[in-house]
């Protein structure tokens, strides 16, 4: 019995010693096949990649959205966006269209022919069926049983599985993405590298072939081609084919330049055009052409319309002029020959230059009022190139070295001992500005909508658009985080675009801009309270990191107005502090009366100006500023504090429509999140906010939304979690309420979720942002865009500012000083203009601390390391890239 016993126990520990050498190797097998010097942050399988759809492309470009299945989606690098939409080669009728696509042909040695593989992985189930079938474009493709993505925003990889395919295909796709480098991050090119390896004992020969469509004169909202032309190139190594347009005319807002370009060893094929043959004949011809020997015939070029064939497709294949088509598709193929275990990568560019953007144009011909929208304003990114082919010849060659940035990049913060889905939210939400939610006009200066548009619509407005909220909305891009702690400069141009241009000569602040700068910027004639105080708050920040006093004197002037508008204007007429007033804000309605929400920008504001003013030598004006700050804050402790969390006065003269009342808000404390992030301190009593924050957690909370009637948008479904707008626990739901109570928004959750961190709640915070990024799963949504009206919200970008409360960064290039938290581990930091690691290990009671610079160059005076006494350095101390300084405190 007893040796039974021995011998079950021993059974099964070997089975524990087979699972984990099982897996040891499954998971090595993986691994090898991925490049590894490419950090990866999260992967998704199977369901997980139905809505996966990562933009790729610049800031300021536009963007074409890689597929969790290996497609190129969203193509929206024609100045609008537009989600959803795929451009087509669309044939005679009765026909089937075709999409983008790359594809795979391999032949084994003596084989007899060789096999036809679309590079994506199966449709999902809920696209397996329309009025013709699925709708998918390239649906009946050959294709590979499953895909792995595997992400680290902006790079992704791709796996390609098949039983019985003898390769080992795997997609490498970014878009480079320096900190600190606004211009190499702003290149209108997708990467796409298509990395082959033989695992079988025989030759093969592997062919890549990849078709763009030539849709130019179409945006997905609407336009038309006009002979479309696409041209052979071959320029230092770089090959393929440059698309435009014979006769569309110049200053359309749909005229531009694409090019699909490869700079591979292997031989290069090409198709200027397919065979216009009706039915299904023109797509049969092309797969016979590739599927023949790997290559591509060059058959067919000329433009035009005929539709009337007969004859045999040999006798109508030699009347070359009849077969072009209106989206004529450039088709470009490189083939290699890989003995066994060999691997090859194929890589391929695709560019576009489109350069006549039109103001806040939102598509259908329809534009912003008389707020700017049919002028032509230009793109920043078109000025550094003269086409799309200019493109690719000049990008290439850089590619090794803005991919290496890159991954210092991302790799320095993926390894960064910050929780992962803080990682996932702060990383993958950057991409809203790299996509259509932000612009630079031809003249540099950046605008944002506050999110971007669906070629589908929404039945729930009955409308569609192409961006939803135009004029960097200013109290929607207060809450954004990401760009003044990656670009700088960019950051500092959206400052200037606010105080140099928007600002009236009364003081107040057009919370939407018009375009052109020079003709509308101020034509919007209406102030928000909470944009116009967060404004302030953003300057000083800005201007802490960059250390640019000149940005400062030059907008010291119109930020003094704007503080002042408080008084003068329609918020704190009776100069005590506290706005009363009609507060236009971020809800879409104006409060009336005393409330946390204003409250606090305004406080933070008072705050920051003040700090500016002595700093401007303004003494008067810092001490007017100081002392209503001082004053408003204790009136708001002692009047709007309930105990558990501040509520609104509502003036007895008010009907209380679209009010908050008495409850708790989501957000109500958010001007002292931006205040943390600028290391402004606080700005209420700091006992009674880690109060409210807990108020917020318990009354706010939902667990499953199966439970929670929402009478408006809804961003949360079934058994989802979240934070929603507003509760009311202690009664006082008004009958009329401001419309969004019942809904919950990533950008408030996140804004929340940060301040939590900052007051030592971090699991609290952690839990908010798991919820979110569970809700953004690649099954129900994409990860990759977070919506609230529109996608790609800009609000969501809040997100990276829980980077700077877990590790407690804050950098002020005006005092020289460096501080973090007393967490040991290593840390990303970067504040726009630079961007490093520091490490914090402890040893006898001791901070031994490693400060590391990747890019760009920092001078410190002061490090504070929370808990310890400040390190102070000698002399003048400037830290370049790839230099390290240690110290212990």
């Amino acid at each position: 019995m007893i040796t039974k016993i021995k011998l079950m126990k021993q059974m099964k520990l070997l089975r524990i010693y087979l699972f984990v050498i099982l897996s040891f190797l499954k998971y090595t097998a993986s691994a090898q096949s991925l490049n590894l010097n490419w950090p990866v942050l999260k992967t998704y399988r199977g369901a997980q990649l139905t809505e996966v759809a990562m933009p790729l492309g610049g800031i300021g470009t536009g963007t074409i959205s890689l597929g969790g299945r290996g497609d190129l989606r969203d193509w929206e690098i024609t100045n609008r966006g537009a989600l959803g939409w795929v451009p087509a080669v669309k044939l005679v009728e009765p026909t089937i269209a075709n999409g983008p696509f790359f594809a795979l042909y391999y032949k084994e040695e003596n084989a007899a022919k060789g096999q036809l593989r679309l590079l994506e992985g199966p449709i999902s189930k809920n696209q397996s069926y329309g009025d013709w079938g699925s709708d998918v474009l390239n649906a009946g493709f050959p294709r590979f049983d499953e895909t792995e993505f595997y992400a680290a925003y902006p790079m992704a990889q791709i796996k390609f599985k098949r039983q019985g395919v003898p390769l080992d295909v795997r997609l490498e796709a970014f878009n480079p993405m320096i900190p600190g480098d606004v211009d190499n991050s702003s290149l209108p090119v997708a990467v796409l590298r298509y990395v082959i390896t033989n695992t079988s004992n025989k030759k093969m020969e592997v062919s890549i072939c990849g078709m763009i469509p030539n849709f130019i004169g179409i945006d997905g909202w609407g336009g038309k081609p006009n002979k479309n032309v696409n041209e052979f190139k071959a320029d230092n190594g770089l090959k393929g084919l440059f698309m435009y347009s014979d006769s569309l005319d110049r200053s359309n807002v749909n005229w531009g330049t694409m090019a699909i370009a490869t700079n591979s060893r292997g031989k290069v094929t090409y198709r200027r055009s397919w065979a216009r043959l009706g039915w299904n004949w023109t797509f049969r011809e092309f797969i016979d052409d590739f599927t023949n020997d790997g290559e591509l015939s060059e058959k067919f070029s000329a433009v035009d319309k005929s539709n009337q064939l007969s004859g045999t497709i040999e006798d109508l294949m030699k009347e070359t002029k009849r077969y072009d088509l209106n989206t004529p598709p450039a088709t470009l193929a490189v083939k290699e020959s890989l003995e066994p275990g060999e691997k090859t990568t194929i890589s391929f560019l695709i560019t576009w230059h489109f350069p006549n953007r039109r103001g806040w144009d939102i598509g259908l011909e329809r534009y912003s009022g008389g707020y700017g929208g049919a002028e032509i304003v230009g793109n920043y990114y078109t000025n550094h190139f003269v086409d799309a082919w200019d493109v690719a010849r000049k990008v290439s060659p850089e590619l090794p070295a803005l991919e290496r940035r890159t991954i210092d990049f991302v790799k320095a913060f993926c390894e960064s001992n910050i929780p992962e889905v803080i990682k996932e939210a702060a990383l993958f939400n950057s991409v809203n500005m790299r996509c259509q939610t932000l612009f630079r006009t031809k003249d540099g200066f950046p605008f944002g909508f506050e999110g971007t548009g669906s070629v589908k619509g929404t039945v729930l407005g009955g409308d569609r658009s192409a961006g939803w909220g135009f004029g960097t909305c200013s109290h929607v891009w207060n809450y954004e985080s990401a760009i003044p702690f990656l670009f700088g400069d960019l950051s500092m141009k959206f400052r200037e675009v606010e105080f140099l241009y928007s600002v009236n000569d009364n003081g107040g602040m057009s919370h939407r801009v018009g375009l052109p700068l020079e003709k509308k910027a101020r034509s919007f004639k209406h102030w928000a309270a909470d944009g116009q105080m967060g404004t302030i708050v953003k300057v000083y920040r800005d201007w802490q990191l960059s250390g640019n006093d000149d940005a400062l004197k030059r907008m010291w002037p119109n930020i003094k107005k704007a503080m002042a508008f408080a008084w003068t204007g329609p918020w704190d007429t009776n100069k005590d502090g506290v706005m009363e007033g009609s507060q236009h804000n971020t809800m879409d309605i104006e409060y009336f009366g005393p409330n946390p929400q204003m409250a606090g920008w305004y406080l933070a504001a008072l705050k920051a100006a003040s700090a500016m003013a002595t700093y401007m030598n303004d003494a008067a004006f810092a001490a007017e500023c100081l002392e209503l700050f001082e004053k408003g804050s204790k009136w708001v402790d002692k009047n709007l504090f309930n105990g558990e969390y501040y509520e609104q006065i509502i003036p007895k003269e008010n009907n209380g429509v679209a009010q908050l009342g008495k409850g708790c808000l989501v957000d109500q404390l958010v001007g002292q999140y931006l205040a943390h992030t600028a290391e402004l301190g606080y700005v209420l009593n700091g006992d009674n906010q880690k109060k409210t924050l807990k108020s917020i957690r318990k009354y706010n909370w939902v667990s499953d939304f199966n439970n929670h009637t929402n009478t408006f948008r809804s961003f949360a479904l079934g058994k989802e979690k979240g934070l929603i707008m507003a509760s009311y626990p202690r009664g006082g739901l008004l009958d009329f309420p401001f419309p969004y109570y019942t809904e919950l928004m990533t950008g408030f959750e996140y804004s929340t979720a940060v301040h939590m961190m900052y007051e030592g709640m971090r699991n609290e915070g952690l839990e908010v942002f798991k919820a979110i990024r569970e809700r953004y799963d690649g099954e129900k949504r994409n990860p990759f865009n977070e919506g609230e009206y529109g996608h790609r919200y800009a609000r969501a970008m809040a997100s990276w500012a829980g980077v700077l409360a877990w590790s407690g960064f804050h950098y002020s290039a005006v005092d020289k000083t460096m501080k973090f938290g007393d967490v040991p581990g290593t840390f990303f930091w970067s504040n726009g203009y630079a961007f490093g690691t520091i490490t914090n290990s402890i040893k006898d009671n001791k901070a031994n601390i490693a400060i590391r610079v990747i890019e760009g160059k920092i001078e410190l005076e002061r490090f504070e390391l929370k808990g310890k006494k400040p390190f102070l350095f000698t002399g003048k101390t400037v830290l370049g890239p790839g230099k390290t300084i240690r110290i212990t405190l």
